[in-house]
């Protein structure tokens, strides 16, 4: 019987053979492998279209897999390219001055330091600063009284930390030292109540 070409089985036949050792007691096994190449090669011309979706739910997955991995191993070495680039900035001490391009170097800094939480201190980094319980936000209370987005805080250009109310007129609004108010601007030391969430506002140049 005469082989006929029918893809993607010739290219396994011929891994097959060329993975598989002509001499010894691995030649009942080249006999077999033969045999169902022959079985498929069959089908194949009787039902070819058949054969051929069959070979591609095979193919398909096998090549995705090979891509993934490959994926995989390439976010890897980015990675660890990365971090050792990163420790040699901080031995070297550029490091500690380097700012991103397009980010403001602000003459302050200020922080808000969640009571109840172990290492609760939050850096106030850029002009808008979001407060709440959802995901999306800059600083994320899990409080169940925490609304969804709760506060923001603003960075305004003369260096000033105002705070707005944005839980709504029914929300549990925002207290600033115990007291209620849709705005207000920050200072020094000041405490601020999300619903039961507490936190310590504080500011300090640099």
């Amino acid at each position: 019987m005469t082989d006929v070409p029918y893809p993607p089985f010739a290219a396994f036949a011929w891994v097959a053979r060329a993975h598989v050792p002509a001499a010894g007691t691995l030649e009942t096994l080249e006999s077999l492998v033969g045999q169902g190449f022959a079985l498929v090669g069959g089908a194949y011309q009787r039902a070819p279209v058949v054969v051929l979706v069959l070979s591609a739910l095979l193919v398909l997955p096998m090549v995705a897999l090979i891509s993934f991995a490959a994926h995989a191993r390439t976010r890897s070495r980015s990675s660890r390219a990365a971090l050792r680039a990163a420790q040699r900035r901080a031995q070297s001490g550029s490091l500690i001055n380097e700012t991103p391009a397009g980010t403001p170097t602000w003459p302050s800094q200020a922080w808000l330091t969640i009571e109840g939480r172990p290492g609760g201190t939050m850096p106030l980094a850029g002009e808008v600063i979001r407060i709440g319980r959802h995901e999306d936000n800059d600083i994320r209370l899990t409080d169940r009284s925490v609304h969804r987005h709760h506060a923001v805080i603003e960075r305004t250009p003369d260096e000033a930390f105002v705070i707005t109310d944005v839980s709504g007129k029914n929300g549990n609004g925002v207290r600033i030292n115990g007291e209620r108010t849709a705005r207000a601007q920050l200072a020094d030391g000041d405490m601020i109540e999300l619903g039961r969430a507490k936190l310590r506002f504080e500011n300090a140049p640099v």
